[in-house]
């Protein structure tokens, strides 16, 4: 009897020990996700944190396991305050979505990847959900040129500047040049004339980035965020691989003001990078002026890049 006393006892002790524990790890989690801003930029330790804020699901979830093993007011109070933070941050995305019936306006942009195989089977994974525009970066050497054919032989308008490509089945006009302050062009502008009305369309590829070498990226962001907030165009759309994460700090540079397409329909995070299973979400369709209505996540054809198709209503 002794013995069983005893060892009740010493159980007694250790479930108050992991209650706190898991308190005090559910409290620092939900600081990190609520105060992310604050992560040093030190060593790229912001950009990887930021970009990983959308599975911190998995950390919660461990914490939930352990909190079942000895369940306590304090071990799930350690669970519950950073569920509700992350929901607080993340409920957009996981609206369940429907799926857009007839819209007005519909744009893939797909960052096709420099000298991928199969160049044809990419171009026509984009073009068999017949789009009204495709937005598409990283057009290079023979597999780029074989894109470019592809595309001119469904689309009536078109035009390739450097590694960046537009076409439309409705006139456009020439594109020009956008700087974001790299030597070669990464980001350019027309005017789409659509049966509805003008849409301004930028095809942009910010530059890539790695943890600790981001400033190109974020000046890119920054002069390509001041661009579209001084163009005077009612409706605007902002479209490619902007190497950056929505919950990455330096993504409001460029994102203020517009809509991200997938925040506003739901449906899940939308992750396109890497192509094979993807972990974030580079690649984006922004807009001013128009009303978001489905944004879906296509295959990847060859490229380590997922598309997307945003659908939008005038």
């Amino acid at each position: 009897m002794r013995r069983i006393d005893s060892a009740a006892m010493s159980a007694s002790r250790r479930s108050p020990t992991r209650g706190i524990l898991v308190l005090a790890f559910g409290i620092v989690l939900a600081a990190m996700l609520a105060m992310h801003s604050l992560v040093p930029t030190a060593s790229g330790l912001a950009l990887v944190v930021e970009t990983l804020l959308p599975w911190t699901w998995v950390l919660i979830a461990l914490l939930l396991l352990i909190a079942l093993f000895r369940l306590s007011l304090l071990s799930i109070a350690g669970v519950l305050v950073p569920a509700v933070v992350w929901a607080s941050m993340f409920w957009p995305y996981l609206r369940p979505a429907s799926a857009p019936e007839d819209p007005d306006f519909t744009l893939a942009t797909q960052n096709v990847g420099a000298k991928l195989p199969q160049p044809s089977a990419t171009a026509l994974s984009i073009v068999e959900e017949d789009p009204d525009v495709v937005a598409v970066q990283e057009i290079a050497s023979l597999s780029g040129q074989i894109i470019q054919e592809q595309m001119e032989s469904h689309f009536s308008h078109g035009h390739v500047m450097d590694s960046l490509g537009v076409w439309s089945k409705w006139p456009m006009t020439q594109p020009e040049e956008v700087d974001i302050g790299v030597q070669w062009p990464r980001a350019l502008v027309t005017t789409i004339s659509t049966d509805s009305g003008d849409v301004r369309v930028y095809v942009v590829h910010i530059p890539s980035v790695r943890p600790g070498m981001e400033s190109s990226r974020n000046m890119a962001l920054r002069k390509l965020g001041e661009t579209v907030r001084e163009d005077p165009a009612e409706r605007v759309i902002v479209a490619g691989d902007l190497n950056t994460a929505a919950s990455d700090r330096n993504f409001a540079a460029v994102s203020e003001g517009l809509e991200d397409s997938r925040q506003a329909v739901g449906g899940g995070f939308g992750f396109t990078w890497p192509g094979i299973f993807p972990v974030t979400r580079l690649d984006h369709v922004l807009s001013r002026g128009l009303e978001p209505v489905g944004d879906e996540v296509l295959g990847r054809g060859t490229s380590d890049h997922r598309a997307i198709l945003a659908s939008y209503d005038f």
